[in-house]
């Protein structure tokens, strides 16, 4: 007879812990200590950005390096970084974008903030990231960009992408928020598309507080991000196309990073390539474990890509567990220690917000400046739809070390819950009201 479950009493299986994110190291902290002793001494580039400066600009330069491209702009968020990567590229009010309804919300709602609308193409369910056949028949005489998010850190199918967008001459903006250090056939994200953007949030791969970037290889889009995000005084420094430098203006937005994360950033950017293949070692591991196990698909990336785990996203398959609903499942796991839970939800265009047009502004904006009607059903991406109902997530960004001992008692709980299967569904309902929503 199999143990009992922890949810049915039991003891619970995952005795273990990931290790805490983010994890600062001494050279971390030495690093901030160090640029908060230059404020205090007067030098401003270590407290505000206005200019630019020491405290951003070498994160700037280090991860364009990093990239292969040859300008980054530092930005207060991934967000910001998405806003401005849309501005630069042309997307001006009532255009369409392209993009993903499987994704976190803020890949989307950058869209509406520059008054354009958001039209959403479906998914691959081996990744969840963007269908390239599925992008190509949502292209409409209104289109101007496609907004690729790789999600959980696996990379979309960027050379597919990019043949689409050159076919119909449309600017490619990547959202790399949870893929710092991902790459695509030897080719970092963020480095494909006209614009790439970052998230280095404290739950990112590379973790460092507040604060995002966008990438280019062209130096007018380089400038013109500047130009969107950043303080004129800095404006003036790094613009020198004469047709740009005529809006030099602080009528901008203030979306500059603060130095303080930038240094920090910039201190743990050596580390982020080995912490990023701890993600993969212990990600695969699991995998391993798992691939066979009844109820679980196992994320499988695209040949050619270089995962990087910010989330672990199997599938649940109710079929293999006698139709048990996802919701226990996830209680019954989430009692033996293991972190899991959904992750979209809600397909992005049936929120409450795409039915019912009133996102920020009122009066239908931005929709109704657009020169169509784009209307959003159920059914519209079936695969992002099916996904939502059974995607799974967890760990991914923690794992950046040696977790061994962690991983195995993971897998050995989803063998426990499949092995209680019978005992899970006898008690479904009760299970069912103690899981609540």
């Amino acid at each position: 007879m199999p143990d009992q479950l922890a949810i049915r009493g039991g003891e619970k299986m995952v005795t273990t812990e990931s290790p805490a994110w983010p994890k600062f190291s001494e050279e971390d902290v030495a690093a901030a200590v160090d640029a908060l002793r230059h404020a205090a001494a007067g030098e401003r580039d270590y407290i505000s950005a206005s200019y630019g400066g020491q405290g951003l600009e070498p994160l700037e330069k280090s991860w364009a390096g990093y990239l292969g491209v040859g300008y980054v702009v530092g930005t207060n968020s991934g967000c910001a970084a998405i806003h401005i990567g849309l501005m630069a590229a042309g997307v001006k009010a009532g255009d369409e974008v392209i993009t993903s309804p499987h994704t976190w919300g803020q890949t989307v709602s950058p869209i509406l903030q520059t008054n354009a609308i958001p039209v959403f193409a479906d998914i691959d369910a081996q990744t969840s990231n963007l269908n390239p056949q599925s992008i190509e028949a949502q292209i409409s005489p209104y289109t101007t960009a496609i907004l690729v998010p790789h999600l959980f850190g696996g990379p979309a199918k960027m050379d597919e992408i990019s043949a689409i967008a050159k076919k119909h001459g449309l600017a490619i903006v990547e959202d790399c928020a949870q893929s710092d250090g991902a790459g695509y056939q030897g080719v970092k994200v963020g480095a494909w598309g006209d614009l790439g953007a970052f998230s280095i949030g404290s739950g990112k791969n590379l973790a460092a507080g507040d604060g995002g970037m966008v990438s280019t290889d062209d130096e007018r889009l380089y400038e013109l991000a500047i130009l969107y995000g950043h303080h004129p005084s800095r404006q003036k420094r790094h613009l020198k196309n004469p047709a740009l430098r005529e809006y030099i203006d602080s009528c901008c937005y203030t979306y500059r990073m603060h130095p303080m994360s930038a240094v920090i950033a910039n201190a743990q950017l050596p580390q982020l390539d080995e912490k990023n293949a701890w993600r993969r070692r212990n990600s695969e591991k699991l995998s391993g474990l798992l691939d066979g196990v009844a109820g679980i698909s196992v994320p499988k990336p695209y040949e050619g890509a270089e995962h990087v785990y910010h989330l672990y996203a199997p599938t649940y398959n109710p079929d293999d567990m006698d139709g048990l609903q996802r919701e226990v499942y996830v209680a019954a796991l989430n009692a033996e220690g293991v972190g899991v839970g959904s992750y979209v939800g809600t397909p992005i265009y049936m929120r409450s917000r795409y039915q019912e047009r009133e996102y920020f502004w009122g009066g239908g904006l931005p929709w109704s400046l657009g020169k169509r009607d784009v209307v959003y059903r159920e059914g519209d991406c079936p695969v992002a739809e099916e996904q939502c109902k059974r995607e799974l997530i967890m760990g991914g960004a923690s794992w950046y070390e040696d977790c061994t001992v962690h991983i195995e008692q993971i897998a050995e709980a989803f063998k426990k819950v499949v092995d209680n299967l019978a005992d899970l569904k006898d008690n479904e309902e009760k299970l069912l009201r103690v899981a609540g929503p």
